[in-house]
């Protein structure tokens, strides 16, 4: 793997590499771009992997190779605290207080915390508050992109900790970041990010999604309602703010129906959309007439809410302009419903910003076939897969449940919880249960609390943190959750010996981005579009077994359709890891009570 980094390097070109778990592949890219002195950004999809690299694995190379490469970690403005904010909070009003923290009064005792954090920080960054602030909390003591009129133009800009950040990462040789900020930097033609000769994609499965996301836009009530709240103290005519509060409610009650689904631009979401428009328009004309003294925290609230305002306009703008190639959905709950455009195909933003301009490095333990053509490269270009160092059919088995029923029988979730406490039981705990559906999930976690003698956890009873914690400290536990569970999660050792996946991860029909890909890839679309996020999801989920050379267990697909389905079955299996294969529930049962005896 190193040695194909160092190719891409070396040509300026791009190298798709799928690295098995095991493989080191952080190790793999860092030292060629170490040893070559270049200036890289390392982009992931998870916040552990951007810590690992910081703190452990650059200085680790660094150390190694007897260089003085340094590293920075970079985000987004809104995960960095804003002085002037906290400020201006401090200084407001009791009622304003209330509505800037979302009218509960019980939230300004965490801002009272933030605010004798903020003394002692060095990095502004909310990663370092422990329990985290709610979202109410934060959102009234931090600004987004969309807000900041930039440091110049702010009285506390200073000693502003998103710029800190970004001015250490102009300084630093690797600057690690998320696949967001680096697409939304490409979406603005480079202005977020310092110049840099390579890029990583690490966790590069996610990044069609994420990049498709970037390159869109959204408006919801909730986000006229927010810059009302925001600027009632400043205008001294209340009509504005109230006619954007009327506004978000009447875009509530037009998405609301629609949530989950996709939209059509008619007559009266536009007439909505550009009535809204129109009274952000005259905030703007409002603000401007709005005299104030050069510095001061009200010349910082004028500037603030014009940049806010503007941003609102481009997004209502971007939404009613959609094209063709665009997918309106909406998204969100009843009480906040966000319209959304996403775009199909970015492969022109990224042959113009990236693809030809710089090294560039995409790897996962996971790589779908067809990545690299969903983002813009030459069907010619291959996955080089690298493998795992691990001996995986020493490890574990890979069992199919062929005797149960097909997911769209009525029976079938019943059939997969019977299953699952034989299974469970014969592992003494020791269980990660994968769901493709939240519904399914809590079903499980009602009829297994009943029926197991263990603690059985579910995702949404705490904290990811939380749950994965106490988990690994008592290993006759059974720990239930969805997708956000499937990948990024390290349970090593043998508090894990069974992972159970409840059905084939197919995306949803009713999609409606999915269905737009599908719809654009024709009589292909099952081949393109489904079954490459199917391998890509089984395969994360496999992976959370063996993460060590040592880890010992068994991948239980409740789906026959993984043995029975002879159109993709092969596909599927092929992307998994190599354990021994079987159908035999004897043998699992065996297996798992053998693994349950060593370990107790």
């Amino acid at each position: 793997m190193a040695n194909s980094v160092t190719e891409a390097l070396k040509s300026g070109g791009t190298a798709l590499i799928e690295a098995g778990t095991g493989t080191g592949k952080s190790l793999a890219y860092l030292a060629p771009i170490v040893a070559a002195g270049k200036r890289a950004i390392v982009a992931t999809a998870t916040i552990a992997l951007q810590d690992q690299l910081v703190s452990n694995d650059v200085p680790l190379v660094a150390a190694g190779l007897e260089s003085d490469t340094s590293v920075a970690l970079l985000k987004g403005r809104s995960n960095y605290l804003c002085k002037q904010r906290l400020v201006e909070f401090e200084r407001a009003s009791g009622q304003e207080q209330l509505e800037l923290l979302g009218g509960k009064s019980s939230n300004a005792v965490d801002v009272a915390t933030i605010k004798e954090w903020a003394d002692s920080t060095e990095t502004g960054d909310k990663e370092e508050l422990d329990p985290a602030p709610s979202f109410d909390v934060w959102r009234a003591v931090s600004v987004g992109a969309d807000e900041c009129p930039g440091a110049s133009r702010c009285p506390s800009g200073g000693e502003c900790f998103a710029e800190v950040a970004r001015t250490t990462a102009a300084e630093a040789d690797v600057i690690v970041t998320n696949h967001h900020y680096y697409g939304l930097d490409l979406a603005s033609g480079g202005v977020l990010l310092p110049e840099h000769e390579a890029v990583v994609f690490d966790e590069a499965h996610h990044l069609p999604e994420v990049l498709a996301a970037t390159c869109g836009t959204d408006i919801g009530g909730g986000r006229l309602r927010s810059f009302a709240r925001r600027v009632r103290s400043t205008l001294t005519d209340d009509e504005a703010p109230a006619a954007l509060d009327r506004s978000a409610i009447d875009l509530d009650n037009l998405l609301r129906g629609s949530i989950g689904d996709g939209i059509e631009l008619d007559t009266d979401l536009v007439s909505t959309l550009v009535s809204a428009r129109d009274r952000v328009d005259s905030v703007i004309g409002a603000l401007k007439k709005i005299e104030t003294t050069e510095g001061s925290d009200a010349a910082a609230k004028v500037e603030r809410a014009t940049v806010t305002a503007t941003s609102l306009v481009i997004d209502i703008d971007g939404i009613i302009g959609a094209g063709e190639s665009d997918v309106l959905w909406v998204d969100g709950g009843d009480a906040n419903p966000v319209l959304k455009r996403t775009p199909l195909d970015v492969t022109d933003i990224l042959q113009a910003n990236l693809w030809g301009e710089r090294a560039v490095v995409l790897t996962s333990a996971t790589l779908p076939d067809g990545l690299g053509v969903q983002l813009g490269l030459d069907e010619t270009t291959e996955i080089e897969r690298v493998g795992s160092p691990f001996d995986y059919p020493s490890l574990g088995l890979l069992y199919c449940a062929t005797h149960l029923p097909e997911p769209r029988m009525s029976n079938a979730r019943e059939a997969v919880r019977d299953e699952m406490v034989d299974l469970i039981n014969a592992a003494g705990g020791r269980t990660l249960g994968l769901f493709t559906s939240s519904s399914a999930m809590r079903e499980a976690a009602d009829d297994l609390r009943e029926r197991l003698d263990m603690p059985v956890l579910m995702q949404g009873d705490s904290s990811k943190q939380h749950l994965i914690e106490e988990f690994k400290a008592n290993p006759e536990t059974v720990l239930l959750a969805t997708l956000s569970f499937w990948q990024g999660v390290d349970l090593p050792g043998d508090t894990l010996t069974l992972v159970t996946i409840d059905r084939l991860p197919f995306p949803r029909p009713d999609e409606p981005v999915t269905q737009a890909r599908r719809d654009k890839a024709g009589r292909f679309a099952f081949k393109v579009v489904d079954l490459p996020r199917a391998q890509m999801l089984l395969a994360q989920a496999a992976g959370r077994l063996v993460r060590r050379h040592d880890d010992r267990g068994v991948v239980a697909v409740l789906d026959s359709r993984l043995a029975n389905k002879k159109s993709y079955r092969w596909d599927l299996i092929n992307a998994l890891p190599p354990l021994k294969r079987t159908k035999d529930r004897d043998e699992v049962i065996e297996f798992l009570q053998a693994l349950d005896h060593e370990n107790s």
